[in-house]
């Protein structure tokens, strides 16, 4: 004979999975207390992310990479007054590159939404013409101009330098504004869309 089954939680017992409406799934948990006790993934994967999660991640990341690159080319300066021309030309040619990335990252995301892009020819024309003009053109009020433009040549004070460091820090947050804007547009089908 079979002895009877006790229900025994364990301590991040799952109740049942719930789809939000943002289409990601999540798990709710006996208590909200016990709800730290597991740890959550901080990695974003595609299926599950928002645009503006993927906007985010990506404005994230360049950030982070340009920072760098910018203590670097700071250093640079520093550490060799009379390389400071080469120094330069090669952080603008870092600038460039990296803003590329960032745009077609971008890009990438916005193809994935359903009025994002046109398919397989990729992405929109009115797409196209959004990340060129907020991100990398060279043409006034682009990130890459706004970044170039904010660039010294050589050496400058202590105070002279987080001034430059914030006019470029304050250029990115404002390109990533405007890509958030027009994550508004694409979830209402303005850009990209095209009539069938």
């Amino acid at each position: 004979m079979k002895g009877k089954h006790r229900f025994k939680p364990g301590v991040v017992d799952a109740l049942e999975e719930r789809l939000t409406l943002n289409g990601a799934k999540t798990t709710l948990y006996a208590s909200p207390i016990l709800e730290g006790l597991r740890p959550r993934s901080r990695e974003l994967s595609r299926a599950t992310t928002t645009l503006t999660a993927q906007v985010n991640q990506a404005f994230d990341s360049f950030q982070a990479d340009y920072a760098q690159a910018r203590g670097t080319y700071f250093a640079s300066l520093q550490a060799d007054p009379a390389s400071a021309e080469t120094a330069h030309t090669a952080f603008l040619a870092y600038t460039s590159q990296r803003t590329s990335l960032l745009s077609q990252q971008l890009a990438g995301g916005f193809i994935q939404t359903p009025t994002g892009g046109s398919g397989r020819s990729g992405p929109s024309a009115s797409l196209r013409a959004l990340l060129s003009s907020k991100i990398g053109s060279n043409q006034s009020g682009s990130l890459l101009k706004s970044l170039t433009d904010t660039t010294p040549t050589a050496i400058a004070s202590a105070p002279t330098i987080t001034l430059y460091t914030l006019g470029q820090d304050n250029a990115i947050a404002s390109a990533r504004t405007a890509i958030l804007n027009s994550v508004s547009v694409v979830r209402a089908g303005g850009l990209g869309a095209r009539a069938h």
